[in-house]
């Protein structure tokens, strides 16, 4: 695909994954715990970078609620060597949601971005055994990673 403008929304059992100038700029500025202006700038810069084909991010909400919980996505993407890094940002959310989001980020990278290596940067508000389940090992260095 030329350009990541089909890839949005996903949908997973629980939540929709989109663009985050689909959401409320106060939600997502609340959420990030920075001010309007702010927000924006980084709203604008994070879609720059999903044009331009060196980051994909969604703002994930739950489909029944349509509340904002996060967002995820992946940075630093090289498509001509398959590698990026993966990252989840926002509220802590219970195992079994963290495994549907992991997992669906995980194989999106796999199949859609044919991504034979992530690194997760911002691991804090996942689990240990969500990312092991999802195939990644933790190096002795810190970081999970995870292999095609």
């Amino acid at each position: 695909m030329s350009s990541f403008e089909g890839y949005h929304p996903l949908l997973t059992p629980l939540f929709r994954f989109d663009w985050l100038t689909r959401f409320n700029l106060k939600n997502v500025a609340d959420l990030a715990n920075k001010d309007l202006a702010a927000t924006a700038e980084w709203v604008n810069t994070t879609m720059h970078d999903t044009m331009s084909r060196t980051a994909l991010t969604w703002g994930i909400e739950r489909r029944q609620t349509h509340k904002l919980v996060g967002w995820a996505g992946f940075t630093a993407l090289d498509l001509a060597t398959h590698k990026g890094q993966i990252r989840f940002i926002g509220k802590r959310l219970p195992v079994t949601e963290q495994q549907e989001i992991v997992d669906r980020l995980v194989n999106f990278g796999r199949d859609e971005l044919q991504l034979t290596t992530l690194k997760l940067t911002a691991p804090e508000r996942l689990d240990d055994a969500v990312l092991v389940a999802a195939g990644f090992t933790k190096n002795a260095d810190g970081p999970w990673t995870w292999h095609k």
